[in-house]
């Protein structure tokens, strides 16, 4: 077998590179890196590439899933929010058609909403925007097992609404 030498220097590290640029490891070449190392912290709830479109669509390691944020979501994730967005409007629909009717809305905040103009597009503003931003939230946090529930939770309680408004529809006069 044929030994090498190690060969070792005493200039110190700081006299040759200047500081904004990494010391040369063990690992590998010194790279030039302003902000360090992207890898060293987790990946940020809100962050330029959860907005605009990134690159990380899941964890690498399963022990690491729960309580990260990832940049790119699923399909699934997009339609059971998109499912949401959809009945929240017909939730809207149907309760201004009930009302129509005569019907009174149960939820107090709703109904100061409703009372505050004749018109009903502060209550579907309202609405819309409210579930918006909770299902933005919930996506985005969609690896805490909290956010998971709580998407899950909020389709099943529109899809019920759903059902008990198509009941209460058969019920109008024609």
């Amino acid at each position: 077998m044929v030994g090498f030498r190690r060969v070792t220097t005493s200039v110190v590290a700081s006299e040759v590179c200047p500081p904004e640029v990494a010391t040369p490891s063990s690992d590998g070449p010194a790279l030039a890196r302003r902000h360090g190392d992207r890898r060293a912290r987790p990946t940020p709830m809100w962050s330029r590439y959860a907005l605009f479109g990134g690159r990380r669509r899941t964890v690498r390691r399963a022990h690491e899933r729960e309580g990260a944020f990832v940049d790119v979501h699923g399909h699934r994730l997009f339609l059971l929010v998109c499912a949401i967005v959809v009945l929240n409007l017909l939730d809207a629909w149907f309760t201004l058609l009930f009302l129509s009717y005569g019907g009174r809305e149960l939820n107090p905040f709703v109904q100061a909403v409703l009372d505050l103009e004749s018109h009903p597009w502060p209550f579907l503003v309202f609405k819309t925007v409210g579930i918006g931003i909770a299902c933005a939230f919930l996506a985005l946090t969609k690896n805490f097992r909290p956010a998971r529930y709580g998407l899950w939770f909020v389709f099943v309680g529109y899809s019920v609404l759903l059902a008990w408004h198509l009941y209460l529809f058969t019920w109008l006069p024609a």
